[in-house]
């Protein structure tokens, strides 16, 4: 003890030579890495940072923070960084992470359990919550309505035949246009009613292919079952449609459980299937999914979730936490959930090497409590101290025995004579062979939808969740209210009720470059302060001598683009309009493409150096643009949508901006001819048009450029009209 205050002192004392470096008027900052290189020799410890790197974090009244406790003096220190520090298998050894929402000590998963306990003493208060939790789950994951089945035929492969089993590939359409891969496993030979059986696999590697869940399902398949294995979300052909960061979604937590449920009304429509002996079996991710899908469909009648049940891991994946399931009922967590399952049976598997090593003392008590209600209610729990976190042979064994017994299987078809596990039987099969849709995807249908973002349109649009309002301002041009680069632009916007301004870069005419003030810091001061003074903001800036100049032509180009790219830097805006015009028409003039790509080429390599985005307003229907987006190859280029373009043409603008999608298009022209206010404009349903935006994910400015009202006597009235446009728009935009 003496020793250690002896430290502290000599740190209080480091601490008081630090002050002469660090006071009041820098809020005694100092670089967290040099603060921890001081924790380690004042504390006598070693630190090993885990994870994203340090550098560059700065930490206000460091040492203020410490303390005669090392373990608090850690926790002031990295709490503002959202960081931890856990034990590093010694006791002078820590490793400094992020933040684990899903994890949580010994200690403090106890205190969980303690408190869920104290919410129900009996059976009665217990299904009081449990009819309160499972309701809360469905509606956590969106799926509280169950989107109708598609109901359309199944994509089947081949069957391969095996020893005692047969294998076929099925493609099952669970929503319109998403499909789920998977592989079905039979018993060679089919007598009456035979049992079903789901086998989610978990984030071992390969997923569906991995030898251990094959193994799995050939074992069922021999004893007698009808068993299906299918990928996760994003993993695997799920990938051919939403991309493997698609997993990385809440939407994967949704996605999986429905084509759980999907694959089960598929396979429980064989007449030889038995709807009375349903079970589902999962390890690790899959053993996540097992609790899951057995709280909340309850023609499960069997349940062995594997290396998963656990109150100190939530499960960090978001197919398994993404959404807010263990927030209902005011807090639950994975063992709680399993307790729904009550009174059906159901077998615990755990091991000693990963986070269900506490089950037998912490985690199986509470579960068998909540069994407890329920007289002769089955709930067992086999752990295998000495194992580590996979779904090998041992733990194989132990699931085959327990479904055998609650579901009928012939366990003798996996187990000698001796009662020795024997697989040799399992014909493990290549990646290429238990997929679907072809090596390559190339007999996916032509329907499949081919992006997250669509599936997620077609999900909410399947369940009734109408598309979250995206978030809009109201900008107007200046020189369409013809105040061009002057100061009155601010009082006037202000009149209109603008949210902001496009600004436009000036005259051009024969000119070098731009009739542009902004470029003199004065002239841009005094532009600054009126912005701030008016409270508006620039929304863009416009090079709408284009409309009229020969951009593919333009001698000069170059300085253009830097002086317009060096106006944004300096104002603090991210976005360029630049209108092709009439002489960059490519419907007009297709041999002008080249050069209009090469030219645009440039200008996108300028704007991605400075990190901003230039939006161009073409002649092209959205197929086109999407065709010249691809020639140019640049993030920086995208599209400055108009709604007058598609509107004049007779195309659909609805149809155009959703295959754009809102990735491709940078800023939106929220105009029409002029002739009529925007809401008396019989042809532009600025209702569906923010339906449509929403659908899309859509946020951002709408610009409105014109769409005066040419027939009264106040048509040159400026505030009259773009008031009267600005109020429209803000009335069903910012409701």
């Amino acid at each position: 003890m003496q020793v250690k205050r002896f430290l502290f002192i000599i740190g209080l004392c480091f601490i008081s030579v630090l002050a002469i470096a660090q006071n009041a008027d820098n809020n005694y900052q100092r670089p967290l890495s040099d603060v921890l290189k001081d924790i380690e020799q004042q504390y006598d410890v070693k630190l090993r940072i885990s994870g994203d790197p340090i550098d560059g974090l700065v930490l206000d009244y460091a040492n203020w923070r410490f303390r005669p406790d090392v373990n608090v003096t850690l926790k002031n220190v990295l709490a503002p960084f959202d960081l931890i520090h856990i034990p590093d298998g010694a006791p002078n050894k820590f490793k400094i992470q992020g933040y684990r929402y899903h994890q949580r000590s010994v200690e403090d998963a106890k205190a969980t359990l303690e408190s869920i306990s104290e919410k129900y003493s009996n059976k009665t208060e217990w299904e009081k919550r449990r009819s309160e939790l499972k309701a809360c789950v469905k509606e956590a994951i969106r799926l509280k309505t169950l989107p109708a089945s598609p109901g359309t035929k199944p994509i089947l492969t081949d069957v391969r035949k095996m020893d005692g089993y047969t294998v076929q590939n099925i493609g099952l359409e669970v929503l319109p246009g998403f499909y789920v891969a998977g592989s079905i496993y039979r018993p060679t030979k089919i007598k009456g009613k035979i049992p079903v059986i789901l086998c989610p696999n978990g984030h071992f590697n390969n997923g569906r292919y991995h030898e251990q869940i094959q193994t799995r399902c050939a074992g069922l398949a021999r004893m007698g079952a009808l068993a299906v294995s299918y990928d996760l979300f994003g993993w695997g052909e799920s990938a051919l449609q939403v991309g493997t960061e698609s997993h990385r979604t809440s939407m994967a937590n949704t996605m999986q459980a429905l084509n759980s449920i999907r694959l089960l009304d598929y396979l429980l429509s064989f007449d030889y299937a038995d709807g009375n002996r349903v079970g589902i079996t999962g390890g690790s991710g899959g053993g996540s999914h097992t609790i899951l899908m057995s709280a909340i469909d309850d023609r499960i009648d069997v349940s062995v979730p594997t290396v998963m049940m656990s109150a100190i891991h939530y499960g960090g994946c978001p197919c398994e936490s993404g959404n807010p399931i263990h927030f209902c009922g005011g807090g639950t967590n994975n063992v709680e959930l399993g307790g729904l399952f009550a009174p059906k049976p159901q077998l615990v598997i755990s091991d000693g090497g990963d986070w269900t090593a506490n089950v037998p003392e912490l985690e199986f008590p509470f579960l068998k409590g909540i069994y407890d209600y329920y007289d002769g209610a089955v709930v067992e729990n086999i752990h295998f101290a000495d194992e580590g976190h996979d779904y090998g042979p041992s733990k194989r064994a132990a699931m085959y025995r327990f479904m055998a017994k609650h579901l009928g299987l012939d366990a003798s078809k996996v187990f000698d004579k001796k009662g020795k596990l024997d697989e040799s039987f399992v014909a493990i099969e290549s990646e290429e062979q238990l997929k679907s849709f072809g090596t390559k995807g190339e007999n996916l249908p032509g329907n499949a939808l081919k992006s997250f973002d669509n599936l997620v349109k077609v999900l909410n649009k399947e369940v009734g969740i109408k598309a979250k309002s995206g978030e809009y301002k109201i900008a107007v041009c200046d020189w369409m209210i013809l105040k061009r680069q002057k100061l009155g632009v601010f009082e006037r916007a202000h009149q209109i009720g603008a949210d902001g301004i496009e600004l436009d870069m000036g005259g051009l005419g024969n000119r070098p470059t731009w009739d542009n003030k902004m470029l003199n810091p004065i002239e841009r001061k005094i532009f600054l302060d009126k912005l701030k003074e008016y409270k508006l903001e620039f929304s863009s800036v416009a090079m709408s001598g284009f409309y009229a100049q020969p951009f593919y032509k333009r001698e000069g180009l170059e300085r253009l683009i830097d002086d317009c790219i060096n106006t944004m830097n300096l104002i603090g805006v991210k976005t360029a309009f630049l209108p092709l015009g009439v002489e960059g028409d490519l419907n007009k003039f297709p041999e002008r493409r080249g050069a209009i790509v090469e030219r645009l080429q440039m200008a996108g390599k300028k704007a991605e150096s400075a990190g901003v985005v230039i939006g161009i307003e073409t002649s092209l229907d959205a197929a086109g643009e999407i065709a010249l987006l691809e020639e140019i190859g640049s993030p920086a280029i995208k599209i400055y949508y108009n709604f007058q373009n598609p509107l004049e043409a007779g195309r659909d603008l609805h149809k155009e901006l959703k295959l754009l999608g809102k990735d491709r298009i940078c800023q939106i022209h929220c105009t029409d001819t002029d002739g009529v206010w925007l809401e008396n404009n019989t042809r532009l349903d600025m209702h569906k048009v923010k339906e449509t935006l929403d659908e899309m994910g859509y946020s951002g400015w709408l610009v409105i450029e014109r769409s005066r009202d040419a027939t009264r006597t106040k048509a040159s009235d400026v505030v009259w009209n773009y008031g009267g446009n600005t109020k429209f728009l803000k009335s069903i935009f910012q409701e």
